[in-house]
């Protein structure tokens, strides 16, 4: 089995190839679902979300002229910590991969779905900023499919919250908007 190498110096979790700091262990792996899925429409999302929406409406609208469909975020954090004490990077398109929904049929994603040699070889910097599609074929969804909490403009009613700096079990992130509806949430799972 191939693997990418990391490396776990804890808190900080660094990916080899890029040289960089990684927020999560997945943080790489996103970028083999077209390889599991082999066809049609798959997504990846963040494991930080709060799904408030049935996201099968969101499939209806989507256009298989494209390859890829994210919400287009104009995110550039303030460096310094974030969640779980990892360390907060910046690169072009930040947040974009974070709720991606992948067209495994498109030919742009032939180069994912038929190895993993990409999601392995390339830096996380190049795969987080979809540097193997042409700007065309990237889809743009509503903001509030991805919802960045103390981010995104507080009027949209979001489908879906992402708690990008800290999940709200997390010190310090315990009263971030929609925390009471997330905590609601784990009580119903956990019962």
């Amino acid at each position: 089995m191939e693997r990418r190498p990391s490396a776990a110096d804890s808190p900080i979790m660094w990916d080899v190839i890029s040289d960089a700091p990684q927020s999560t262990e997945h943080a790489n792996s996103r970028f083999l679902v077209p390889y599991i899925a082999r066809e049609g429409w798959a997504l990846f999302c963040d494991g930080d979300m709060l799904f408030r929406a049935n996201v099968a409406r969101m499939f209806d609208r989507l256009d298989r002229n494209r390859a890829v469909y994210c919400v287009k975020h104009q995110y550039d954090p303030p460096v310094g910590i974030k969640m779980d004490g990892q360390e907060q990077t910046r690169y072009q398109r930040k947040n974009w991969s974070s709720f991606l929904v992948f067209n495994c049929d498109h030919p742009s994603n032939a180069c994912l779905r038929n190895s993993k040699d990409m999601a392995n070889t390339l830096p996380g910097r190049d795969l987080h900023r979809l540097c193997w599609l042409k700007d065309d074929e990237i889809g743009e969804l509503s903001p509030d499919w991805n919802f960045l909490v103390g981010h995104t403009d507080p009027s949209v009613d979001p489908s879906v919250v992402h708690f990008t700096q800290g999940c709200p079990d997390m010190v310090g992130y315990e009263n971030v908007p929609f925390a009471d509806e997330w905590r609601e949430e784990l009580n119903q799972w956990a019962a």
